[in-house]
């Protein structure tokens, strides 16, 4: 028998827990600040832990920690890995830099191997703190605390996703705590156990939590209660916007593309609203320099045109069916120089006296009043949607590129910086294909083909010798709309089809309904880039490869094709064949009679079947754990009971009779052949109070002495409840 204190597996144990915590304070910090070496990090917070678990005198695990991080710093800053002598002059020179720039304070002097140095005495000072609390104080809530606090921090405010390490530091947190509280409580209580018993006592809080856990990440979630309120909070940053360089960015409109990657932060924040009978693509703009990190424009190229109020706007797109023309009514919650516009825009009107230039470089409709930028408010678009033949998309052919003018050099502009495979890759996916209209149709939908996820979140920037579109495509197959556009366009570039990235916002969400026209609440999650290409002899068409996105071009079927060569998205829908006569009024009843309440009960049987069965089992594990540790709960339940029962000697002794269950449910049986005195001294010993030998006394007065009348049960009430409190320990 010895002191849990002193046990050495079961320190051992709670310093292992100690180290996975550890670990994911470190885990995020490698992330973030792109450092390297995590394995020797951990190495270094295993062998202190190691020596602090051993209790190695400081003047041996000081020289051995410190001898560690040296060789750290000669190995990682020198490639040595022995102490040599260009190693130790290393050493010796960046040690007198750093100490010149601390007597002189100029911090911004000193070098990485100082901050290497700082961040070993945290992790030094963090492994003494937790050593001190683990096996001293017998209590790791602080750090753990600060440990979900960090975590959880991090995963909202930064790149790094910490949903996994959440689940994680929860699962250590917890059986740390359960440990911890066993160790204070044997010490309290004056209790040694065995290893047998420690090993006993730990295997339900295992089955407990593991139990909980599996439970908890198999229950279906809920949808947050409140808005995020980070991008409130992030729209005060002065990096709020597109995010370039691999910050965190807001999403939203922005106007630098140079420096496409790295995740966003979505931001519900209100752009403007539109009333249109259905949803549109907004077109702000499109650029045609691809620079192997992101988008540029070309200066000083193409014309410009100006317009008035109601006047006819020459866009790359003609207006469609005049039939199907429609109007759009757009209300500004943000202030833009310029017209967000759909396709088959006719004219701009608006209240004020404007003037619309319209740039053929970048498709950009500003907007002037009297010679000085203007941000309008409300505005009406007369457009019809264009659609377009696909007869006359069937007969596009590669040897129509070679005959356009030079204007459209620029849309098939790549840098020579180009990997290769990206080339092949396009030749490879529009290998089966001849017209020029299916090779853009193919590249449209390999993405949801070949394995590619659509997120916002741990989305890389390319390094330095990388090209933006090479990653997306090989190396992570995930990103969103800025990845999936840039690819497509440099895809159709290298089979030389001319192909412009455009921006501007999706449809966006109903938010109500008027008549026959819907208003489209826009926000800033709505921001979106797409894909413009161009087909010989029919022009510029919209196409669309980002996943989860449908906003292609309208095509014609006008003439005989096989449709299952056609993507479902893009194919009309097909009404029903009529049913024959006589079962019209059968299915009719059908329809309204429904499926039977036992047919439905089946179905849902059926379908879900295998949740409903790990839900039992889950129940059953839950009901297990409660009853087994009903000694814990079940006092919560007795003490308002029997404060509601009437205060008669009856009372006094089921309540009684109930004590003594509960105590021995506690753990504090009473031997056979013990009096109820002897058992009375025990407890009161045990607990350090006089509760149960007052409570014994009035009983066997009750039983025995034949005084049930003078027993007064809510006089004995407190008595009774401090000691049912004591066994919820």
């Amino acid at each position: 028998m010895t002191s849990i204190r002193k046990n050495s597996w079961f320190m051992a144990g709670l310093y292992i827990l100690v180290f996975f915590l550890l670990a994911e304070w470190l885990t995020p910090v490698m992330t973030l600040t792109a450092t390297a070496y995590k394995p020797l990090f951990l190495i270094f917070i295993a062998m202190a832990l190691g020596m602090s678990l051993l209790r190695v005198s400081w003047w041996i695990s000081g020289p051995l920690k410190l001898l560690y991080v040296l060789w750290f710093i000669v190995y990682v800053y020198t490639g040595e890995v022995f102490f040599t002598g260009e190693a130790i002059a290393f050493v010796w020179q960046d040690l007198k830099i750093n100490l010149a720039a601390l007597f002189s304070q100029n911090w911004a002097n000193t070098t990485d191997v100082f901050r290497t140095l700082l961040f070993f005495t945290l992790l030094w000072m963090a492994v003494y703190l937790i050593h001190y609390w683990v096996s001293f104080r017998l209590s790791i809530f602080l750090f753990y605390l600060l440990t979900v606090v960090f975590i959880a921090v991090l995963d909202t405010f930064s790149p790094y996703t910490g949903n996994t390490a959440i689940i994680r530091i929860m699962v250590i947190g917890l059986l740390l705590a359960g440990l911890l509280h066993l160790a204070r409580w044997t010490e309290r209580h004056r209790i040694e156990l065995s290893s047998e018993k420690i090993a006993a006592a730990i295997i339900p809080l295992f089955i407990m939590i593991a139990g909980s856990t599996a439970v908890a990440l198999y229950l279906p979630k809920s949808g947050p209660v409140w808005p995020d309120p980070v991008p409130y909070i992030t729209s005060f940053s002065s990096g709020a916007g597109s995010g370039p360089g691999g910050t965190v960015g807001r999403i939203g409109y922005g106007v630098n593309d140079s420096q496409l990657g790295g995740s966003f932060i979505g931001d519900s924040s209100p752009v403007f609203k539109a009333e249109v009978a259905s949803g549109q693509y907004w077109k702000v703009e499109s650029k045609d320099i691809y620079t192997t990190k992101g988008w540029e424009l070309t200066e000083n190229i193409g014309d410009s045109f100006l317009y008035e109020n109601g006047d006819f706007i020459a866009t790359d797109f003609t207006p469609g069916d005049p039939e199907m023309q429609e109007t759009a009514l757009l209300s500004m919650d943000q202030d833009f120089p310029f017209v967000l516009y759909p396709y088959g825009t006719e004219s701009v009107v608006m209240d004020e006296n404007l003037d619309y230039e319209y740039n053929t470089a970048d498709q950009r409709i500003e907007t002037y009043q009297q010679g000085d930028v203007f941000e309008p408010e409300v505005y009406e678009i007369t457009f019809s949607e264009p659609t377009f033949s696909l007869t006359a998309l069937r007969e596009t052919s590669a040897e129509d590129l070679a005959e356009l003018p030079a204007e459209f050099d620029r849309y098939r502009q790549l840098p020579a910086e180009l990997p290769q495979r990206v080339r092949d890759l396009a030749e490879e996916i529009t290998a089966s294909s001849t017209t020029i209209y299916d090779k853009a149709r193919d590249i449209e939908r390999y993405f949801s083909n070949a394995g590619f996820e659509y997120s916002q979140q741990d989305i890389p920037v390319p390094a330095e010798d990388q090209d933006y579109v090479d990653q997306f495509l090989f190396d992570t197959k995930k990103g969103y709309c800025d990845n999936f556009s840039t690819s497509m366009v440099v895809l159709l570039r290298s089979l030389d089809i001319p192909a412009r990235w455009v921006k501007g916002f999706n449809e966006g969400e109903i938010v109500e309904t008027k008549d026959d026209t819907d208003i489209y609440q826009i926000t800033n999650n709505n921001a979106h880039s797409w894909v413009e290409a161009y087909m010989p002899g029919v022009g510029w068409m919209l196409f669309e490869p980002t996943i989860g996105f449908t906003g292609s071009s309208a095509v014609e079927f006008d003439v005989e094709v096989d449709t299952a060569e056609e993507d479902e998205a893009a194919m009309p829908d097909r009404p029903e064949p009529p049913l024959p006569e006589e079962l019209e009024d059968e299915a009719a009843a059908d329809q309204n009679a429904g499926p039977s309440i036992w047919s439905r009960f089946q179905s849902f049987l059926d379908e879900n079947s295998s949740k409903i069965g790990w839900g039992a089992i889950a129940l059953g594990v839950l009901a297990a754990i409660f009853y087994k540790f009903r000694y814990k709960w079940l006092p919560r339940v007795l003490i308002p009971y029997y404060r509601l029962r009437s205060g008669d000697t009856a009372t006094f002794e089921k309540a009684y009779l109930r004590l003594l269950k509960q105590l021995e449910l506690y753990g504090i049986k009473r031997s056979e052949g013990q009096t109820l005195r002897a058992y009375a001294s025990y407890i009161d010993t045990f607990f350090g109070t006089k509760d149960m030998t007052r409570l014994t006394n009035a009983y066997e007065q009750s039983i025995y002495g034949g005084r049930k009348d003078s027993i007064e049960w809510r006089e004995l009430q407190e008595s009774w409840e401090n000691l049912i409190k004591q066994t919820t320990g």
